[in-house]
């Protein structure tokens, strides 16, 4: 049985895969063509930072197993650490492209602002548009933001959040979540999600629960 730590372990990387729009914008729709047109199956660095370790991981498309352990060795993590990691590990498809084909799937874009350079829209999650089964019952307590850049029709960054608390389920609280995440140029020019800083505060079977994590994608080759 899953610790609420674990929990929120695998919310965070759910959410972290979640994306926009049934309506999107024609910039957009653009964004999501030239990266579908120019992705790879990129190996990979992967660095997840919480409060209590870090792990580093190799990702490679065509190994077995694809994702590898490199620190801590396996024989240091505890039962539940271990069945965390190999969840994830069973999870990850490859590098997690900012304008991914999920980014027609969620509802409700609408522009914030913008200027010059770039556009910041608005959006709301549907169970569509994220992965992992406990993320998807929650998805329209969750709302989004992404900012795409005119010269490039690219998404440069997005956040998804929880605008206020609520109860996923009998005796969880969930205070806060908040997933931003910085897109960096592959390679081809298009660009994925470098680093994904996710913040999250519950209240689960009695314990407070107060979780910052960092997962960083580097070292594209």
């Amino acid at each position: 049985m899953w610790t609420p730590r674990l929990i929120v372990f695998a919310a965070i990387l759910s959410l972290a895969s979640a994306a926009s729009s049934q309506s999107a914008p024609t910039a957009l729709t653009q964004a999501v063509a030239l990266t579908q047109a120019a992705k790879t199956a990129y190996a990979f660095d992967v660095e997840i930072q919480g409060a209590d370790r870090t792990w580093r991981a190799r990702f490679a498309p065509d190994a077995d197993p694809r994702l590898r352990l490199i620190e801590p060795q396996r024989t240091e993590l505890s039962g539940d650490e271990r069945r965390a990691f190999d969840a994830y590990a069973r999870d990850i498809e490859g590098v997690s492209w900012c304008a991914s084909e999920n980014m027609g799937r969620v509802a409700d874009v609408r522009l914030l602002r913008e200027d010059a350079t770039s556009a910041t829209y608005a959006f709301q999650p549907t169970p569509e548009s994220v992965r992992g089964e406990q993320a998807r019952r929650f998805a329209d307590r969750m709302r989004g933001e992404f900012t795409l850049s005119k010269g490039a029709a690219d998404i440069t960054s997005l956040r998804i959040f929880t605008p206020e608390a609520f109860s996923p389920a009998p005796l969880v609280q969930v205070r806060r979540v908040n997933i931003a995440i910085t897109c960096h140029p592959a390679p081809t020019g298009r660009r994925y999600a470098a680093e994904t800083v996710s913040d999250v505060s519950i209240s689960a079977f009695g314990q407070d629960i107060n979780q910052r994590t960092v997962q960083r994608a580097r070292n594209l080759q």
